[in-house]
């Protein structure tokens, strides 16, 4: 297995209110990304990855049913800080979390954060957006034209923190060798379609290099939101 994470500012935000979890000897991934007001973005973000890793470094069980525990924590962690602390109310985060186990992928998501599967010279996304324009592409009633300039294209419709209880989208797959597992902040699909993260990914001497086009990529065309990406290689 080799992995690669990358966290940017962008060009535009004051801040970086994403967060990602690497814990390679668990083979748990995760990025999140925050929102709310001042700072508190990026405190939900960040306590929303560090409860799943200490949920991890006490769990034995290594399950889906776990892992989508294990964002629950997270969900309540950041639901009570956010009432807790004045300045923080009102904060939430994405969370979109992958487990490795044998040669199967357990994943868990909620909000806009991505999931995407590289396989060949194919790319799939895995997690559905929360989002209010992406229920509306579902439901028909937009055009996926129509997406890219919405004017609700960045609410969400379920993030972590905001109610006392959430709603969390959990799957499993097989994995094969070579497989990539990508997980994203909206800051890099902001900028970069599927097709092409796949082409710059298969274009890089390694997944490192992979990484870094991904982030320039996004930085050159724009930079205007938070970027986060882990990307794994499956390689036996």
């Amino acid at each position: 297995m080799e992995w690669v994470a990358k966290s940017d500012q962008g060009l535009i935000r004051p801040r970086n209110e994403d967060a990602y979890l690497v814990l390679p000897d668990k083979g748990l991934f995760a990025v999140a990304d925050g929102l709310g007001g001042h700072q508190a973005g990026e405190v939900a973000s960040q306590l929303a990855v560090s409860t799943v890793a200490q949920f991890w470094q006490e769990e034995r069980e290594v399950s889906l049913e776990k892992l989508v525990a294990a964002v629950k924590a997270a969900n309540e962690a950041v639901y009570r800080a956010s009432l807790a602390r004045p300045e923080c109310m009102g904060m939430g985060t994405t969370l979109t979390v992958c487990l490795l186990k044998e040669k199967e992928l357990l994943w868990a998501h909620v909000g806009d954060s991505r999931g995407y599967l590289l396989r060949g010279e194919e790319i799939s996304q895995f997690t559905r957006d929360h989002t209010l324009v992406a229920e509306l592409l579902r439901e028909g009633e937009i055009s996926p034209e129509e997406v890219k300039y919405h004017p609700y294209r960045h609410v969400l419709s379920r993030a972590l923190g905001i109610e006392a209880t959430v709603e969390v989208d959990a799957g499993s797959f097989v994995l094969e060798q070579g497989d990539i597992i990508l997980l994203c902040t909206d800051g890099l699909t902001l900028h970069l379609a599927p097709e092409e993260i796949l082409r710059l990914v298969r274009e890089a001497e390694s997944l490192p290099a992979g990484g870094e086009k991904l982030l320039a990529e996004a930085l050159e065309r724009g930079g205007e939101d938070n970027i986060t990406l882990v990307m794994v290689r499956i390689d036996d």
